[in-house]
């Protein structure tokens, strides 16, 4: 997992910065009204541009405090990160995302056959 940022709390929402090779942006998560299930809780800001949302974990055991996702229409694709617990700072930790694909187009098993024992000569 890597660090790519560091937010601190500003009233409701988090405050902070995005540091990697190619990005450096304040960017700040915004406290929004949930207005279904699968909505998110935060919107992401890059100055008035919106970049992103957050959504409160499903799983209490990642330590996450916030799962967000950051997108421009620069990028090749999105990136995913967790807002991680912190006491006076948040940092936020980048995830990989591995697309599960369908069972046929997963790569076949290419070890070879097990050999069959031959037969005793008679």
């Amino acid at each position: 997992m890597t660090t790519i940022g560091t937010f601190r709390r500003d009233g409701d929402d988090f405050v902070g910065r995005v540091s990697t090779l190619m990005i450096d942006a304040t960017v700040r998560l915004t406290a929004t009204p949930k207005v279904s299930p699968s909505a998110p809780v935060f919107r992401a800001f890059t100055g008035e541009a919106e970049c992103g949302a957050a959504w409160r974990p499903t799983d209490a055991a990642s330590g996450a405090v916030l799962n967000v996702k950051l997108d421009d229409p620069t990028w090749a694709e999105p990136i995913h990160a967790r807002l991680m617990a912190g006491e006076e700072t948040y940092p936020l930790v980048w995830i990989r995302r591995q697309e599960e694909r369908p069972k046929e187009e997963r790569p076949k098993d290419t070890a070879a056959p097990e050999p069959k024992p031959r037969a005793a000569p008679s």
